[in-house]
This record gives C-alpha cells, sequence and structure tokens, in this order.
C-alpha cells in the first residue's frame, strides 16, 4: 500500500493528480510529481555483519548486504523548467482545483522555484511512503504523518546527491533478526563405549552440546537521513531439549561437558536397545532468546523470538552383557 501527499505527474501527454486519503489528522498538502518506482530512492542497501549471519561461526564474524524496501523516500518529479512552465501556464492551478486540491486552499508553488526556471537537469523531489515494511497499520500511518511533517519538498541540482531515505529502527531490528542463523545442535555423550562410540540401556547417559559459544550476534546498519545508523540483535542460548523413544529432557543452556568431577548433568536414559547392529535417532532442538539495541542503547527483546534448527544424531544403545557363572 502506498501513501502519497498530493503530487502531480505527467500522464499520457498531460498532467494528473494523484491523491492518497489521509490518516485522521495527516496533512496533504504536496505539490509535486509523484516518485519514480525503483532507483536507490526506494531501497535501502543494509550490511549485515556478525556471528549470527550465514557464513559467520562462533568468534568469527560473517557479512553480507541486503536491499530492503525504503519505508518513505524522496524520488525526482519535475525538472526546474518543467515545474516553472507548468506553474506559470496556471495548469497547476486549474489541475489543483480539478482534482479536489481546493478543499486545501489555493494551489501554493514551490517556494524559490523561480530560480530554477531555466535548468533542465536538475528535478524536484517529492515523498511517498509504502507500508510493505510494516506489518502494523496504525504504526505506519502514525509513521508516515510524522515523516511528511518534517520531509518537505526539495529541489535537487543535477550531480547533487538526492537526499538518503529514512531508516526506522525497527527496519534495521527485523532485517538483523531475519538475517540470524542459529547453529545446528551438535551434541556428546557418555558412556562412549570403545569401537562402535554406543551407550548402554537403562543408564544415565550424560549429553552435552560441543558447540560451547551460547550467544549470537548480528548488526545490521545502513546510511539514513541522520547518518549511519546501526541495530544489533544478540541471540543467548537458553536451554537444548533431546528427545528418543518418547522420553524428553529438557536441560538450562547447552548442558555441562562430561568429565571426572564434573556436575550438572545433563541426561537421558535410554529404555531399550537399538535394533541388532543399528542405531537409535536422538532428536536435539535448542532455544533462544533474544534482544536488540539501535546506535547501541538498548530496546528490550525482539517481538518474534528466534529458534533454531533441529538436528538428528544417531547413537547405538547396547545392552549390558554379563557372562553366566
Amino acid at each position: 500500500m502506498l501513501r502519497f501527499r498530493h503530487f502531480f505527474a505527467i500522464a499520457g501527454g498531460g498532467l494528473a493528480l494523484f491523491v492518497a486519503a489521509p490518516a485522521a489528522g495527516a496533512s496533504a498538502i504536496g505539490h509535486l510529481p509523484p516518485p519514480t518506482t525503483g532507483g536507490d530512492g526506494n531501497t535501502i542497501t543494509v550490511t549485515v555483519v556478525g556471528t549470527g549471519v550465514k557464513g559467520g561461526s562462533a568468534g568469527h564474524s560473517g557479512g553480507r548486504t541486503v536491499s530492503v524496501p525504503a519505508p518513505c523516500s524522496m524520488s525526482p518529479g519535475f525538472t526546474g523548467k518543467e515545474y516553472y512552465e507548468w506553474v506559470h501556464s496556471g495548469q497547476a492551478a486549474r489541475d489543483w482545483y480539478r482534482t479536489g486540491g481546493g478543499m486545501d486552499g489555493p494551489y501554493a508553488p514551490e517556494p524559490g522555484y523561480e530560480q530554477y526556471k531555466d535548468d533542465d537537469q536538475g528535478h524536484w523531489y517529492g515523498g511517498s511512503c509504502s507500508s510493505a515494511t510494516f506489518t502494523d497499520m496504525d504504526e505506519f500511518f502514525a509513521y508516515a504523518d510524522k515523516w511528511f511533517a518534517t520531509h518537505k519538498s526539495v529541489y535537487v541540482p543535477a550531480g547533487t546527491r538526492p537526499p538518503a531515505p529514512p531508516v526506522p529502527p525497527t527496519l534495521l531490528r527485523d532485517v538483523a533478526a531475519r538475517e540470524m542463523t542459529l547453529p545446528a545442535p551438535q551434541i556428546n555423550w557418555n558412556p562412549k563405549l570403545n569401537g562402535n562410540l554406543s551407550t548402554l540401556v537403562n543408564i544415565d547417559t550424560w549429553v552435552w552440546l560441543t558447540d560451547r559459544n551460547p550467544n549470537r550476534y548480528v548488526e545490521a546498519s545502513a546510511e539514513s537521513d541522520t547518518g549511519r545508523v546501526t541495530a544489533r540483535v544478540d541471540a543467548n542460548l537458553d536451554s537444548m531439549t533431546i528427545s528418543a523413544d518418547g522420553i524428553y529432557k529438557t536441560c538450562q543452556n547447552g548442558g555441562v561437558p562430561w568429565a571426572t568431577g564434573a556436575t550438572g548433568e545433563c541426561s537421558i536414559r535410554f529404555q531399550k536397545a537399538s535394533p541388532a547392529g543399528g542405531k537409535t535417532a536422538v532428536t536435539t532442538t535448542t532455544s533462544w532468546s533474544a534482544t536488540w539495541s539501535f546506535n547501541g542503547a538498548d530496546k528490550g527483546p525482539i517481538p518474534v523470538q528466534p529458534t533454531g534448527p533441529a538436528a538428528v544424531t544417531n547413537i547405538g544403545v547396547r545392552e549390558v552383557q554379563v557372562p553366566n557363572r
């Protein structure tokens, strides 16, 4: 859904006025052509880095760039010469009234437009907002109304960098959360019999994650109309759940690696042996919690917590063989 201020566009050799109904209390008073689709002004290039980015690992950062739609942007319309001729021909006022703009009063040209009357290279830039990056429409309309109130039409001479689109903190947060890749849980266990690495039936098998770094992060950064901005999402391992043969066990963190004298075990007791020569599937899942910050300021938990992939480890479960005396 696009939300525009009042503006004009060349259509079929003539001029057409496009008006979008504003939210209650919103002001729709722009006087410029609608923005063109595509182009750098309508997208935001986001750089993502971190140990949670695909290709990164515990202690080693990965990175890549992604493009996302700009929620609001300034895009080119008339040249300075076209706009001057449009106003002075009287066509601007006629189109303004013909399409209902008169309800807001007489058509008022952009301040200082006369100084660009001979410039056929530079362009007037007008604004638009799209709800494509929003899930809450009330939040979108509030954001758009605030943006239109502070971003008026502007003239951009040829060779001058166009206005950068604004980058809401929540947009970068959502990019960082979407780019977060959590590791598939890899486990080790004890007892682990020599030769076939099997454990034993009807005794506690101590299980733990072999990936001992329980933290992942992703930073998403972009150039905004206020400068470079960054959102960071940090994910921390809460627990792991092990299941086999209908038995479930949830343990805090990733369990404690087995060692002589170690405490705090996370264990599961297999109720039956694996088929002869076979193995038993053990499914492990992990639970994570994530928070975010913007330009270093803590913002609390992210709206949707991340989930890691499940992993299956095949473990042989053997019976204890006791010789007959």
